[in-house]
């Protein structure tokens, strides 16, 4: 039996059986008027997307499922092929154009990777494909109508452009978080985080979707652009937002919260962390942290609102809609207190400035960049104001920012007539040491790099 065919039969297998496992000791653990959303306006007419392959079909309800916590190992499916030493071409001298007005510091390259309608969340499998969320759903920041898939974008004789996208899933029109996890991928709808098997080299979906796992159903959901990470100790967690609110308490604290979800947790997950208005991109990092950029309440320009970057640790809140910030109780909530319970934020941002996806450089990148934070903004909504990618050192010990960060990546935001609304969603590093990000209003992927960062040896 080759590779491929015992790996679809253990997942089977699993599918069928409930089986006891040894977990990490689990964090600790209705719906909700959520206001009225603002208008964003019409999407754009995006015209009539490429062809993406074979849809995978019309999805079948299963009922509640058993999870049955991560796909089975199968030696060799999804292990992380050894990269080369970064002895081959500097990256920045492989013969690709410069991107027309977007600039980066000098001793940097900016290059266009590919096109993904709506990219929204960037993903590398262990073996380096790239994989990208582009729904079709419209979001409340008007982006334009994507592809309703998950796609991917390979780069098979690693000339740094991407080939032409696939469709590994279709029909999928609430797509947005993707998470790589042993043999599985798991993503989230509206309603649920699914998981299918997965192999290294898969560019297709290998199971039908109405024989995908339900690893959880998200219950209260009332934004659907949730996202996924796992920590170092393997707790898988969901990030659950919500839109403008005024009633303090919120009558619903799970709406705007992080919740571990999957084995040993109840189908609708715990909380881990609440009080959000719309916790996204949540990240786990290798020293044990995990982070979420949190969109703070939109109406609070006047009384101190801000952006900001948390720390996801067991039991925190952050207060919302009761509290600005530490300390900083909303005007005329009776209810908030003095909100010196709420957890401090690890760096905040002016408001509006709408950040999105986040990583941190690798040692490779030159100084004062190495190992420092980068964070996409996406920007105002509308004039798409400050929207590109910023970067901060870091504390060598706590990988905190140290200062506010500046722009790194500038030329983003609202051009002339008849150009693209441009804006940062997803902004990820490689194992190769390049910066990914994309524009979920041109669908545009990007690569930036230092020039003496070189391509792994073959």
């Amino acid at each position: 039996m080759n590779r491929r065919a015992l790996a679809l039969t253990l997942s089977v297998v699993a599918s069928a059986c409930s089986e006891t496992q040894t977990v990490p000791p689990p964090f600790d653990g209705g719906a909700t008027d959520v206001g009225t959303p603002v208008d964003r306006g019409t999407p754009v007419d995006r015209g009539t997307p490429v062809d993406t392959g074979v849809d995978a079909g019309t999805p079948v309800d299963t009922g509640a499922p058993t999870d049955t916590g991560p796909a089975p190992d199968v030696p060799g499916c999804t292990d992380q092929p050894p990269q080369g030493e970064l002895t081959g071409t500097p990256w920045c001298d492989l013969a690709l154009p410069d991107v027309a007005g977007v600039t980066v510091p000098e001793g940097f390259c900016v290059r266009r990777y590919g096109n993904v309608p709506t990219a929204r969340v960037l993903a590398f499998a262990p073996n380096g494909d790239l994989f990208v969320t582009s729904p079709s759903t419209g979001t409340p920041g008007g982006s334009p109508p994507g592809m309703g898939a998950i796609m991917v974008v390979t780069d098979d004789n690693h000339d740094g452009l991407g080939d032409t996208p696939r469709a590994f899933l279709s029909a999928v029109e609430d797509v947005h978080g993707l998470l790589f996890r042993r043999n599985e991928l798991l993503y989230t709808t509206m309603s649920t985080v699914m998981s299918m098997p997965y192999c290294n080299g898969d560019r297709a979906a290998t199971v039908a979707r109405d024989r995908h796992t339900r690893i959880a159903t998200l219950t209260g959901a009332v934004r659907w652009t949730h996202t996924l990470t796992e920590s170092t100790d393997g707790r898988l967690m969901v990030s659950m937002g919500q839109y403008d609110i005024s009633q303090c308490p919120a009558p619903d604290a799970r709406a705007g919260s992080v919740l571990q979800i999957g084995a040993g947790m109840p189908e609708a997950g715990t909380t881990v962390v609440d009080g959000f208005r719309n916790p996204m991109y949540i990240r786990c990092k290798e020293w044990g942290a995990c982070y979420a950029a949190e969109l703070t309440g939109d109406g609070w320009d006047s009384i101190g609102g801000r952006e900001k970057l948390i720390e996801i640790r067991q039991g925190d809140r952050y207060g919302f809609p009761c509290c600005v910030d530490r300390g900083v109780p909303v005007p005329g909530a009776t209810a908030a207190g003095t909100c010196m319970d709420v957890a401090a934020s690890v760096q905040t941002y002016p408001l509006h400035d709408t950040p999105f996806g986040f990583d941190w450089a690798p040692a490779s990148w030159p100084a004062p960049y190495a190992n420092s934070f980068f964070v996409g903004l996406h920007g105002w909504v509308g004039s798409w104001t400050n929207a590109g990618v910023q970067w901060a050192p870091v504390d060598a010990t706590t990988h905190r920012p140290t200062r506010p960060t500046e722009f790194f990546v500038r030329g983003f935001g609202r051009r002339s007539a008849g150009g693209n609304d441009q804006r940062v969603s997803d902004l990820v590093f490689a194992r190769d040491g390049r910066m990914f990000f994309a524009d979920d209003q041109s669908g545009d992927i990007y690569w930036v790099a230092p020039r003496t960062l070189r391509m792994p040896a073959r």
